[in-house]
């Protein structure tokens, strides 16, 4: 039970609410119990404001000096007898307790400060008005008068009232307002705890669901989002915190999706860019060991035919090694476009004119088409040229003899675009390989077909899909088998600022 009372928040809530409760209640108590004394001192010393100044008026008091000590002490037995709650005492002018009954005990106090009964005698201040109890060392509330001249007084008649042993606190015990006033407090305290609880418990309840879906979600390894599903309530922060969970569990949930894609990528890359690396490394490995194992043999075409072949491997795994190492750089999140102005279709010209000669090697027509007047576009040119040297490698390399290969440039007002094309008149792609032909180390079916689809290592295109995308481009792909491919990139006009992946 205390357990479950220290870890539900609607539990410990009732408790700090009765706390609160308590302290109230002991607070208003304390205050109403000394309103009560105050009060009940205020109407005594009201009623009995004129009691001193009728014993005054008695001939048995002349002054404080020449009264006679046996008719005082006989004055004041038949006052205590007509009222027994009145203790009196005759004063002088310094205040020394000059008569009294002493018949009631020793006094405590010779000496009655003045000031008190003297704020009582002028009847200017307000009631209740304190001072010293001669027989105890607390304050009392009085009844005092003048005796003689009440200009000059020669002394002063000083009725304690409450027989001489009152104090601040014996006024109002037993009373039965004040019990009422306790009992009632005390009923209040429960039912307002009790109303607190229920009324905690039903605003908590949304709480404790949410936190039951998130004990869910966290133990679903957070890949199964969860709804809370809350009432809205007029969008009160409840809700709001329910809404910001869900968001954020499909996030969560949709960043371990990714991150499981991710390295299920990883590790079939591995295998991938392994099987690639071993290819060519063997093949060369065997040249090098023939080369070295026949050497006196072989003849001088043969040892030329050899070097040139185990060159051409090493360059194809340097070329693999040197696009798997930017691919890499590309997927890094610190790496963005440095971007500046330049004119996209003077960088595609100069590219089909870096190009043209080993196309015409090859028996391709490369044609440029570009719009001279296109705006400038804002890119990082390295980026864009790799993209386009890709594009173009990757056309000729599985265009045949005979065929032809254009590079377009042009303008979309419409769309706020500046459009890329590469079109060639190659074998195609089969509908079964264009979803993929952008994965890493993609072949698909072209590769069982001879039909590579990569530009040799599967990698080239991958890298222009990602330069794309740190561009804010978008990049579509359109063939049909025996009649050629076109690949085409829409990058924005973005005229300065910076990009974002």
């Amino acid at each position: 039970m205390f357990e479950r009372i220290r870890t539900q928040l609607h539990w410990r809530l009732s408790l700090v609410l009765m706390a609160l409760f308590v302290l109230f209640a002991l607070l208003a108590v304390a205050i109403l119990r000394q309103f009560s004394i105050t009060y009940e001192q205020e109407v005594a010393q009201r009623m009995n404001s004129e009691v001193a100044m009728y014993i005054a008026r008695q001939q048995v008091i002349a002054t404080p000096s020449s009264s006679n000590p046996n008719a005082l002490a006989e004055l004041f037995r038949y006052v205590m007898i007509v009222n027994p709650t009145l203790d009196v005492y005759l004063l002088d002018t310094d205040g020394r307790v000059r008569g009294y009954d002493s018949g009631r005990g020793p006094l405590v106090r010779q000496q009655v400060p003045l000031g008190p009964v003297q704020s009582f005698v002028r009847g200017a201040d307000p009631l209740p008005i304190r001072g010293a109890d001669p027989r105890s060392a607390s304050d009392v509330v009085f009844s005092a008068a003048p005796v003689g001249d009440p200009s000059q007084p020669t002394g002063y008649v000083y009725a304690v009232l409450g027989g001489g042993a009152q104090s601040n606190g014996a006024i109002g015990q037993g009373s039965f307002g004040l019990s009422a006033a306790l009992l009632s407090f005390a009923l209040a305290v429960l039912f307002l705890g009790a109303t607190g609880a229920l009324l905690f418990r039903s605003l908590t309840g949304r709480l404790r669901k949410l936190a039951q879906r998130v004990d869910q979600f966290e133990a679903g390894r957070f890949v199964a989002p969860l709804t809370v599903a809350l009432a809205a309530r007029g969008g009160d922060e409840l809700a709001r915190l329910a809404q910001a969970f869900d968001s954020m569990a499909a996030k969560i949930a949709a960043q371990f999706a990714q991150i499981e894609s991710v390295d299920l990528n990883r590790r079939e890359a591995v295998l991938n860019a392994s099987h690639d690396l071993r290819t060519p490394l063997a093949a060369l490995q065997g040249y090098l060991q023939t080369l070295q194992i026949k050497a006196d043999v072989l003849s001088a075409e043969q040892r030329a035919s050899y070097i040139t072949i185990a060159q051409r491997h090493a360059v194809r795994m340097g070329v693999l090694i040197e696009q798997m190492f930017e691919l890499a750089k590309l997927d890094a999140p610190e790496t963005t476009p440095k971007c500046e102005a330049f004119s996209l279709a003077e960088l595609a010209g100069d590219i089909v004119q870096k190009y043209r000669l080993r196309a015409t090697e090859q028996g391709i027509v490369l044609t440029a088409a570009v719009d001279s007047s296109a705006p400038p576009m804002w890119a990082d040119i390295g980026m864009i040229e790799r993209v386009i040297e890709n594009l173009v490698d990757n056309a000729i390399k599985f265009t045949p003899s005979g065929g032809s290969v254009r590079v377009e440039v042009r303008t979309d007002a419409e769309a706020d675009s500046i459009e890329l094309a590469v079109i060639d008149t190659g074998r195609g792609i089969a509908d079964d390989d264009l979803p993929h032909i952008f994965k890493r180390f993609e072949r698909g079916g072209a590769a069982a077909r001879g039909e590579t689809v990569l530009a040799g290592s599967g990698l080239g295109l991958a890298i222009v899909r990602r330069i794309v995308d740190l561009h804010g481009g978008k990049l579509q792909v359109g063939s049909r088998v025996g009649e050629g491919t076109r690949f085409t990139v829409r990058f924005p006009l973005h005229t300065g600022g910076t990009l974002t992946s």
